[in-house]
């Protein structure tokens, strides 16, 4: 102790307690830096979350228009063969972004946006496996038409969801192009179709014998009332 009583002792005790300050402010900078770190990884910035919701409404908007354009579309017969037929509007497919963290946005609203490219594949697949030889096409155009329309809607209220969980402003589109009423009123007319049809099944007599229904006066009462399903 009384070395640093002397001038010596005290430049030492000096350089000693200049070096635990610059060490105490280092360790100060670092655990800081880590705090924030930290922060960065529990709150993501903002401007992160809000590159996500806008790179993913845009890819939204543009399956919506795809959608709406497959459950608008007439399809062409071939005169010669009225069971061959093409779209002018190809199947609509969702695509993500690429190279998102997902993990940076609401667990539910996440994983909701990854299962959609599936759901709308599924109902891809679901089309190409209807039998086009059955009487009607085997709804094939109902079916089109409803399930698209469906999927159009779900995207539209992802949108929504997205725009108002991270400010980003919602797409802008001409008075004249509603896509929500164009699917809504697709669903409804699909859904009256298959009413009409349950009513109509529903008045053929059972009589214990499926010759009658098949081939006689009842069976086509009920051919009769189904509509064309492309006038829907």
């Amino acid at each position: 102790m009384q070395f640093f009583e002397t001038a010596q002792g005290t430049m030492v005790l000096g350089s000693l307690i200049a070096i635990m300050g610059v060490l105490f402010g280092l360790g100060g900078a670092i655990l800081v830096g880590l705090s924030r770190r930290l922060r960065l990884v529990r709150h993501p910035k903002p401007s992160m979350q809000r590159d996500i919701a806008m790179r993913t409404i845009l890819a939204l908007d543009d399956f919506v228009g795809e959608a709406y354009m497959a459950v608008h579309d007439t399809p062409e017969f071939n005169p010669n063969d009225l069971g061959e037929f093409v779209f002018h509007a190809d199947s609509p497919l969702f695509v993500l972004p690429s190279n998102v963290d997902w993990s940076e946005i609401k667990q539910e609203l996440a994983e909701e946006l990854q299962w959609l490219p599936n759901r709308v594949q599924n109902v891809v697949d679901g089309l190409q496996s209807l039998d086009l030889s059955l009487p009607g096409n085997g709804d094939f155009f109902q079916h089109r038409q409803e399930d698209f329309s469906r999927l159009g809607l779900d995207a539209l209220f992802l949108i929504d969801r997205l725009s108002a969980a991270y400010g980003v402003k919602r797409p802008e589109r001409p008075p004249y192009y509603s896509p929500e009423a164009g699917f809504r009123k697709k669903i409804a007319e699909t859904e009256a179709f298959w009413r009409r049809r349950r009513s109509s099944l529903s008045a053929v007599p059972q009589d214990g014998s499926n010759v009658t229904p098949l081939f006689g006066s009842a069976a086509a009462a009920v051919r009769d009332q189904f509509p064309d399903p492309l006038a829907e």
